[in-house]
């Protein structure tokens, strides 16, 4: 009955000139439930539907924060999936490093950060599905947020031999942590002139906005090129010299990275909203808890040390065939899959044997050629907290200086720790070339590997503090160093886009492959790279154009076409964005006949699989 009114109330007649097959007004609608169903419930429709008329058995491959939310995300909607990740846990780049299981004896390898602005609130709605809350008071509780300090009282600042103690409020400067503005020009002000008026842009008009982004990336505009070409005929010969003394502050080498990345950074940083106090927060007790929060909400748990190793494509079958292997066992296991949704990071992919997996070719360039940014992070355990009661560094913050180490960061928990009581700093944060180069001095991954780092790294705290490296080394416990370029999961650690990449292979990301059986999705899909809410958005995407595609292939089946609306339809109300909430980026055009439509449609149609598929799909 249920079917039935639904399919009573979508007419069916006509089509949309120039996406064959799309039927006229057969799409979502704003409203629940939509005109004519009355109080209608989906729940019931889908039940009124069973036998359910379209099968779905999805592999989802990775366990990152991605690969949890899709699990989550596709356990509510009550398709059949399982997820495979290839550690021995899950988070992926939410990582953290415990010392000891004592409080606040961690640091975070990966994510670390959770702003609090409107674009970010896809994962402050999983928070708040987890129960993580927020705690302002001076004895906050485990596994509740609390406030992050970019700055704090006597954070040092050692740029060119020289040592200045600073304890101004840098979190708002636009820019993240670590803004330089020693020299002839205040590149702070300048950068921020620059980034505020493109964020307004995309906080007000994102289309129009990311339309002129996109011409200025098909161009390969990077950030130093646009600040030349910005700034030549105010500063005239000194555009070159200002890059060259306040350029380099976030990484070396940054300055040449797409200009669509640093707004996108800029944006993320400083969300343009009246009121940016206590917008930063951090997990206390470490960030991997919402991973193990969302992984204790799903009835089927992730298959643990399980590597991919191929994907393809059975035609005869109408089947994805993924190949694995487990543990250090050397013979492979395959798995059939009726989709595969991929979270996994382009390098990755790209040591996979995925030459039938259905890809284009622009597919393939992209995962080849998409650009990561390397980071290095070296946590120290120390006897005591040092950098508080000598140096009084006592609110944490940033220190920073064009020594190899680049930044420590002062931790913003376990500020209340007696003295005399162990500490643990993030000794050494740094990005882009400097990773490249630190990491260098290291032969491998391992940890017995790692002195080099540790040695180079204790020079720098020693100078930074007016502290004799002698006495900061015999107040070291034990210390980890992460490289995540030489992390054999990520070989990288977020992807931050070189100048053309977002104009010539982002759209192509969003496009599924092997005839809507295969899609990418992980932060590198999602404009907002390197962040939680990336992984997020681009999850969400994914299942909707899943869901999305296979209504293309069933436009002769009447009952599958009513229980894929319904699905999406409880999709888009339960997981999209709330009234007033940015939408996710990837599904601004929600309706089956705008972007996202054609994106599916072009997926369904993918010419490049094998001669004579596109005219099939057609």
């Amino acid at each position: 009955m249920a079917c039935a009114k639904l399919r009573k109330s979508t007419d069916f007649a006509g089509l949309i000139p120039g996406i064959p097959g799309l039927p006229n007004d057969f799409d979502l609608n704003p409203e629940y439930p939509p005109p004519g169903l009355g109080d209608l419930n989906f729940d019931e429709i889908i039940k009124s539907c069973l036998p359910q008329p379209v099968e779905f058995d999805i592999g989802v491959i990775g366990a990152g924060m991605a690969g949890l939310y899709t699990s989550l995300i596709l356990q509510d909607l009550d398709l059949k999936h399982e997820v495979v990740e290839a550690s021995h846990r899950p988070g992926g780049r939410v990582q953290t490093h415990r010392f000891s299981q004592d409080d606040g004896d961690y640091f975070e390898v990966g994510a670390m950060l959770f702003p609090d602005i409107p674009i970010m609130s896809r994962t402050f709605k999983l928070l708040k599905l987890l129960e993580i809350e927020k705690d302002m008071s001076a004895d906050p509780k485990l596994g509740c947020l609390i406030p992050y300090h970019f700055s704090g009282p006597n954070n040092p600042m050692f740029f060119n031999n020289i040592l200045v103690k600073v304890g101004g409020d840098r979190d708002g400067d636009g820019c993240g942590p670590g803004v330089h503005a020693d020299g002839p020009f205040n590149a702070r002000e300048i950068l921020k002139r620059i980034f505020d008026y493109w964020k307004t842009r995309l906080v007000y008009d994102f289309e129009s906005g990311w339309q002129e982004l996109m011409e200025l990336d098909s161009r390969a505009i990077s950030l130093k090129m646009y600040m030349v070409q910005e700034l030549q005929n105010e500063y005239q010969e000194h555009a070159y010299e200002l890059l060259m003394t306040n350029g380099e502050y976030r990484g070396t080498g940054h300055f040449d990275a797409s200009f669509v990345s640093w707004v996108l950074l800029s944006l993320e940083f400083q969300y343009p909203a009246p009121d940016r106090e206590n917008a930063w927060w951090i997990l206390n007790g470490g960030s991997d808890l919402v991973a193990e929060g969302v992984v204790k909400r799903l009835k089927k748990k992730p298959l643990y040390k399980h590597m991919v190793t191929g994907i393809s494509r059975n035609e005869a079958r109408d089947k994805m065939v993924v190949t694995m292997r487990r543990g250090q066992t050397v013979k492979p296991i395959t798995k059939d899959y009726t989709h595969v949704i991929t979270t996994t990071t382009a390098p990755c992919l790209g040591f996979m044997d995925l030459g039938d997996a259905g890809l284009t070719d622009m597919h393939r360039e992209a995962i080849r050629t998409l650009h990561y940014d390397n980071v290095v992070k070296l946590g120290i355990k120390f006897r005591r907290r040092w950098w508080a009661e000598d140096n009084r560094i006592t609110r944490g913050g940033t220190g920073m200086t064009d020594r190899p180490t680049r930044i420590v960061v002062y931790p913003s928990h376990a500020l209340n720790t007696p003295e005399g009581q162990p500490g643990v700093l993030y000794a050494c944060y740094n990005w882009g070339q400097d990773a490249a180069r630190l990491g260098g001095l290291s032969v491998s991954s391992e940890a017995t590997s790692q002195v080099a780092i540790f040695d180079a790294v204790m020079q720098d705290l020693a100078v930074m503090h007016e502290c004799p490296e002698e006495e900061l080394r015999g107040m070291v416990v034990e210390y980890y160093v992460h490289d995540w370029n030489r992390d054999r999961l990520t070989n990288g650690h977020f992807a931050l886009l070189a100048p053309g990449q977002f104009a010539s292979y982002f759209g192509n990301l969003q496009r599924p492959a092997a005839m809507g059986r295969l899609f990418l999705a992980g932060e590198m899909a999602s404009i907002y790279h390197g962040w939680i809410v990336g992984a997020l958005d681009s999850a969400y995407c994914a299942i909707f154009r899943m869901l999305a595609g296979e209504m293309l292939r069933h436009l002769d089946n009447w009952g599958a076409l009513n229980y894929l609306y319904s699905k999406l339809q409880l999709l888009r109300s339960r997981w999209g964005s709330a009234e007033g909430e940015p939408e996710s980026e990837c599904c601004v055009d929600l309706s089956l006949k705008g972007l996202i439509g054609w994106q599916v449609f072009l997926g369904m149609c993918d010419g490049n699989e094998r001669p004579g598929a596109r005219d099939e799909a057609l």
